[in-house]
């Protein structure tokens, strides 16, 4: 049984990085075998990609992302998708397509740049009250100059999300756009379990083991 490639993606600050750890426990509870995962990666290429945004803008960043993105395909999410997993990965396309063309790069271009990635099963895509998610992501400490603007810069943000949601349909992502409004993370993460679940039991395919299962990370 091969598994399925689930990525949460969003404004910074919007919750991800804790969606993707409750909805994980909670796919896993139901017996599947769950990776996470996020990008950047937590390679060489991705540390470089995540934290010099300063260095380096345009084409430069664009291309050294993608590279990344193909190097955590081979090397990560294909062998887990492979040996029947879950992945759900924290960022994807949809933060190129909306990050690099707020970095002057052309969509068409990013389109190109990732014509050969996989396709995700499900891409969930949250937005949320921009002055809130500008705020968390301040607290959490800024590294990347995309972060930076305060919430000015976050409804833009959240306004290129909601246009990279309809982009995506379009081109024929199978998406999932999720407001979090006034909901806690757990909230979230439970509203996000209906979709999901209905991905993963698709013509009647039952989890592989019938109590929780493990989850890996990276």
């Amino acid at each position: 049984m091969t598994g399925r490639f689930i990525v949460i993606d969003g404004p910074s600050g919007v919750g991800k990085t804790t969606t993707v750890a409750l909805l994980a426990s909670l796919v896993a509870a139901d017996g599947w075998e769950v990776h996470r995962t996020k990008e950047p990666s937590h390679t060489t290429l991705g540390e470089t990609a995540r934290h010099g945004t300063d260095e380096y803008r345009g084409l430069t960043l664009a291309c050294l992302v993608a590279a990344d993105r193909y190097h955590h395909l081979d090397t990560e999410i294909r062998p887990a998708i492979t040996a029947g997993k879950v992945v759900i990965c924290d960022r994807y396309l949809a933060t190129s397509l909306v990050l690099q063309r707020l970095d002057g790069v052309d969509g068409a271009y990013i389109w190109a740049l990732n014509q050969h990635i996989d396709r995700p099963h499900l891409t969930i895509i949250l937005t949320g009250d921009p002055v809130r998610s500008r705020a968390r992501a301040a607290a959490r400490g800024i590294h990347s100059r995309f972060h930076r603007g305060g919430p000015e810069a976050g409804y833009h943000e959240r306004e290129r999300y909601d246009q990279v949601a309809e982009e995506l349909a379009e081109a024929g992502f199978p998406v999932h756009l999720h407001d979090v409004g006034e909901q806690q993370p757990e909230e979230v993460a439970a509203a996000l379990l209906s979709p999901v679940r209905a991905l993963l039991t698709v013509a009647g395919t039952q989890p592989p083991t019938g109590n929780a299962a493990r989850i890996s990370e990276s």
